[in-house]
């Protein structure tokens, strides 16, 4: 795994995308910390990985890849209300309320609705079709979880995680790219990753 090359391209990225939000309305502010959520997953998979730790790192890339869907889904089809709902402050009546929140299914079921995120719901929905099922396994203590503590992770699956909660990273500095309103941004995000590719999924032949 390409540790160090993950930081340096976490870090280029984040100053590509170090700008101001465009506006500060609660929908973007949402959309934005949504999307620093999914980072913060991304940064523990990265440790997780580095220590051969595969149960912890799968739960936590499932985590990151609701976060990162969830991200995009309060810029573009959250209702007012859901916004307010996962923006207040957090005490048991909020707590209560969220509980009514889309999923996964539903949230991609309405991005699918928005012409402009055809790639973007490419990229999802093959992440899903591919790793939920054993994501899901991690996280309930099924199958997966069970085999892979009684065995060893091979390196290579490790890898796979790595690269693949690192995909999900980049995803959403592009959302923060698109938050800051800034022309030319996704370019610049694009260029940075050119000299990345040993630690982001590799490419389908």
């Amino acid at each position: 795994m390409e540790l160090s090359r993950a930081e340096d391209l976490f870090g280029e990225l984040s100053k590509i995308v170090d700008y101001p939000l465009f506006e500060e309305s609660p929908r973007i502010v949402l959309s934005a910390t949504l999307s620093g959520s999914s980072m913060h997953f991304a940064a523990s998979v990265r440790v997780l990985c580095a220590q051969g730790l595969l149960l912890g790192a799968s739960a936590t890339l499932r985590s990151q890849f609701e976060s990162v869907v969830r991200s995009v889904w309060a810029m573009h089809r959250a209702t007012d209300g859901q916004v307010q709902k996962l923006s207040t402050e957090l005490n048991q009546e909020s707590q209560q309320a969220s509980k009514n929140i889309p999923q996964v299914n539903v949230m991609m079921t309405d991005l699918e609705k928005i012409p402009q995120l055809i790639n973007l719901l490419v990229t999802l929905k093959e992440f899903k079709e591919s790793s939920w099922l054993p994501l899901n396994s991690f996280v309930h203590s099924g199958i997966h979880a069970i085999h892979w503590t009684k065995n060893d992770a091979p390196p290579k699956l490790l890898d796979q995680v790595f690269r693949a909660s690192n995909g999900l990273a980049l995803l959403a500095f592009q959302n923060l790219g698109i938050l800051t309103g800034r022309p030319g941004i996704q370019s610049e995000i694009i260029r940075a990753t050119a000299c990345y590719s040993s630690c982001l999924p590799k490419r389908r032949e």
